[in-house]
């Protein structure tokens, strides 16, 4: 009983840290304001310990658009309209996703929090209004793709 317990263990700290999009966490905090022709979207993620060393990309139409880690947040700016954006996680079966219609000139929040699963944690997306966002939101880390294994380095730079 005793090895299966350490093989168990040992076969879920490969599957978290494979799991792992590699983040970059040296970018300086900023806080854009909304452009009268696109829509801003914070996207943040909780504290807590549940799912505290799961990072992944976030994406839409499989481009990558930001990563997300623990207690850290990033940000777009995107077209008015319906938007979906996905985990892009190689190791999920159904990618857990977020579809949201946007206005231009407006502001979004988008909270992802991590839910504890048997093989690692799932991120649970929900759309929360400017008080409750700025609750957390300021003490948050900005985070951007690392420039390993993203072609789409830094791309919330673009102002």
């Amino acid at each position: 009983m005793k090895y299966l317990t350490h093989i168990f263990i040992i076969t879920l700290l490969l599957l978290l840290l494979s799991a792992c999009a590699p983040v970059d966490y040296s970018q300086p905090a900023v806080f854009p304001e909304p452009k009268p022709d696109k829509a801003l979207i914070y996207f943040y993620r909780t504290p807590g310990f549940i799912g505290s060393t799961y990072r992944f990309k976030l994406s839409e139409n499989n481009k990558i658009v930001g990563a997300m880690a623990q207690n850290s947040y990033f940000y777009l700016f995107t077209t008015a309209g319906e938007h979906t954006y996905s985990v892009a996680d190689r190791h999920l079966e159904k990618g857990e996703s977020i579809t949201m219609t946007v206005q231009a000139g407006q502001t979004y929040y988008v909270k992802v929090d991590v839910e504890y699963e048997v093989m690692g944690g799932k991120p649970v997306f929900s759309i929360v209004d400017k008080t409750e966002a700025m609750k957390l939101l300021p003490s948050r880390i900005y985070v951007v793709p690392s420039k390993r294994g993203s072609s789409n380095y830094n791309v919330h730079a673009e102002q």
